[in-house]
């Protein structure tokens, strides 16, 4: 009796408990980013709309270390900003410059958030084969400012299926039409300092 009794409320507890929600095209995309945020920081090549909409394109490296410490080396600028300070190398020379002549600044952890959560119209569009791993392909649209883009429209993610981690990102900006393509490397964490 004391059983049958044990096995009836277990049975009722099962089934009372909310579903395990399964991960999904979008839960994908979302996690990956999130990765990027909980991270931290990120270095990446890049290309394109560098520094947002109407700004010319250009292509280069960028270390980020959130919120607010940037190393961009591109064709058109190579720049470093800090909470106490930022300089422009000029001529192989390391310049002081006021922060508000620099192209951008900080990354807002909850704006990311923000724009993470906006995600939406997520697509498998399949995967390739990297001799890193097996990158799964998504394209989705979303608002705000991802981790390394601004993406007002839509965008699409390489995910490294092994760690979760992004291995590219796309985005294209739904006004200007301006597109950037990020390259991470995870290989070596971002680094920001000074120069001398």
């Amino acid at each position: 009796m004391k059983s049958g009794i044990l096995l009836a409320l277990a049975v009722a507890a099962l089934s009372a408990a909310p579903p395990v929600a399964e991960a999904g095209p979008r839960a994908d995309v979302q996690q990956a980013l999130e990765r990027i945020v909980a991270g931290g920081g990120f270095r990446a090549a890049v290309t394109g709309a560098v520094f947002g909409p109407g700004m010319p394109a250009t292509s280069g490296t960028i270390d980020v270390v959130f919120p607010d410490r940037i190393h961009a080396r591109t064709e058109i600028i190579d720049f470093i900003t800090m909470p106490d300070g930022a300089w422009i190398n000029l001529f192989g020379i390391w310049t002081p410059v006021d922060r508000d002549r620099i192209p951008v600044t900080a990354f807002s952890r909850s704006a990311m958030r923000k724009a993470i959560a906006s995600i939406g119209d997520v697509r498998a569009q399949g995967s390739v084969m990297t001799n890193r791993c097996e990158e799964r392909i998504y394209g989705f649209h979303a608002a705000g400012q991802l981790p390394g883009a601004t993406a007002d429209g839509d965008a699409r993610i390489w995910i490294c299926a092994n760690d979760g981690r992004p291995v590219k990102l796309e985005a294209t900006d739904a006004a200007s039409g301006g597109r950037i393509k990020l390259d991470f490397d995870w290989s070596r964490a971002p680094r920001v300092e000074a120069p001398e």
